[in-house]
């Protein structure tokens, strides 16, 4: 428990120390440095979402996985990683479009065209209010934390891919720095209730 609110604060103290001093600095760096960023963010964000694709794709071979293997009576390593991705991506995909509504913060694209809209509009909602959290990395978080229990000779690979899917979303001006904080560590809240939930079960 200790380890528990000792994370739980640095977490709540990085993402607060981001917003205050880094997420516009961090902008600007990139906006400046890349030069077609913004261009290439507006594109990415006309394309559909496909975070829900995923999170169907993913649960859908999870639970038929775990249904054939319980059938067969085996319960090991393969049983527990298609019982906790099962559960845990459709609860973080829930709980992304629910804080992104609650926080309403404006995304980057809206305000490199809109500077004075840099804030939280509580309970605002709609598509350039949805900033916070990055959904991205609430939902690719507990994935890649299930692999990377699972998998401890692919983790170098695992950790590449969540950087990497970090950086990409900074490049292109779809988050903020703090948004990627605390999404990355409330899709590890998501994954850790999971593995205790299913631990604790008979």
């Amino acid at each position: 428990m200790h380890k528990f609110i000792s994370g739980l604060a640095a977490a709540i103290v990085l993402t607060a120390l981001s917003i205050g001093y880094l997420d516009v600095r961090v902008a600007d760096f990139i906006f400046d440095h890349t030069g077609k960023g913004f261009q290439f963010s507006r594109g990415v964000a006309s394309l559909p979402d496909m975070l829900f694709l995923t999170v169907l794709i993913v649960c859908s071979i999870s639970w038929a996985g775990y249904s054939l293997l319980s059938r067969k009576g085996i319960s090991d390593s393969r049983t527990h990683l298609f019982q906790v991705l099962g559960a845990s991506l459709p609860f973080a995909y829930v709980a992304k479009n629910l804080l992104k509504w609650l926080f309403g913060r404006v995304n980057t694209r809206l305000w490199l065209v809109q500077p004075d809209a840099y804030s939280f509009h509580w309970f605002h909602g709609g598509q350039d209010f949805q900033g916070f959290p990055s959904g991205h990395m609430l939902v690719f978080t507990p994935l890649f934390l299930a692999l990377w229990k699972f998998s401890p000779s692919a983790r170098p690979l695992i950790l590449a891919g969540w950087l990497g899917l970090a950086a990409a979303l900074l490049v292109t001006e779809y988050h903020f720095l703090g948004d990627v904080i605390a999404g990355s560590y409330a899709g590890y809240l998501i994954h850790y209730g999971t593995e205790v939930y299913f631990r604790r079960r008979p």
